[in-house]
C-alpha cells in the first residue's frame, strides 16, 4: 500500500515536470518562430522587381511537372 502511495506520488510529480517541458517546448519553438522574420526593405535599394520576376522565382522554387 505505501508503495502505490509512494508510485502515485512519482507519477504526479513525472506529469507536472512534463507538462512543464511541453509549456518550455512551445514558448521556445514560438520564440524561434519570431525570429526567422527577415525583412529585406531597403536592402537593395534602386532594384526593381517586377511581376515576371516574381512568376520565374515561383516555377524555379515550385517546379511541377507536366504529366
Amino acid at each position: 500500500m505505501l508503495q502505490e502511495v509512494e508510485i502515485k506520488k512519482k507519477l504526479n510529480s513525472l506529469e507536472s515536470e512534463l507538462t512543464s517541458l511541453k509549456s518550455m517546448v512551445l514558448k521556445l519553438s514560438q520564440a524561434k518562430a519570431q525570429d526567422k522574420v527577415v525583412r529585406l526593405e531597403g536592402s537593395l535599394k534602386g532594384l526593381s522587381i517586377t511581376e515576371n520576376d516574381i512568376e520565374s522565382a515561383k516555377k524555379s522554387l515550385f517546379k511541377v511537372d507536366a504529366a
